[in-house]
């Protein structure tokens, strides 16, 4: 293959990745302003700027779409999370930083988009297939993170993996809140600003009493 042809096709390449991710980030855009009966190829399409057929050809059914959509979101969002928590210093008060984090990482477009999808894959078949192996990873994605917020280590006690995996559901019970609540942002923010605080303080004396016991 001449150079010519490798720079025609590398730019082929990179026209179809660009393409992709345009219609990928317009998915999350849909879904989030949208929800998931809102949101139709048709209309990802044009939010994207390409067109019908290119959507078609990346993405032949709405359910692929938006599985992949969430997929790439959530790709970004753990490469993120791991690149702050490498930037953590290893002494200090690290749990205060740890929850700040991966709070941070809980507050973005990630988790209403994913909270629309299963409500939707609940009587989808299609979706629901899909979106099952991409939870799986996810979780555990979500789980290798978290421990290694908290420096759980391998094979440690049941209870420092444990307030790990509670730190877990009292964020997503508190994004789950905000999706469907409907006081005021001002109120909104208060109360979790308040209920983070006395998490902090919570775990800081579970992982003090692990280190006790140790």
């Amino acid at each position: 293959m001449t150079d010519a042809a490798k720079r025609v096709r590398r730019t082929q390449e990179e026209r179809s990745a660009a393409t992709r991710a345009k219609l990928l980030d317009a998915t999350i855009d849909c879904l989030i302003e949208l929800g998931y009966a809102g949101t139709t190829t048709t209309l990802i399409a044009e939010r994207a700027g390409v067109s019908r057929g290119a959507q078609l050809h990346h993405f032949p059914t709405k359910a692929e779409l938006v599985a992949a959509a969430v997929e790439h979101l959530a790709s970004r969002l753990g490469d993120d999370l791991r690149q702050r928590v490498a930037k953590l210093p290893p002494n200090g008060d690290r749990v205060t930083a740890a929850i700040d984090l991966l709070w941070s990482r809980f507050s973005t477009p990630l988790f209403p988009a994913w909270l629309e999808l299963w409500v939707a894959a609940r009587t989808d078949p299609d979706l629901a297939a899909r979106l099952h192996p991409i939870e799986e990873r996810l979780r555990n994605a979500i789980q290798r993170q978290t421990d290694a917020l908290f420096a759980v280590p391998a094979g440690a006690s049941e209870r420092p993996a444990l307030a790990a995996q509670l730190t877990l559901y009292l964020m997503q019970g508190m994004m789950l809140d905000r999706v469907l609540g409907h006081e005021s942002a001002r109120a909104r923010a208060r109360r979790e600003a308040a209920a983070i605080a006395a998490w902090k303080r919570v775990l800081a004396q579970v992982l003090d009493d692990r280190r006790v016991d140790a």
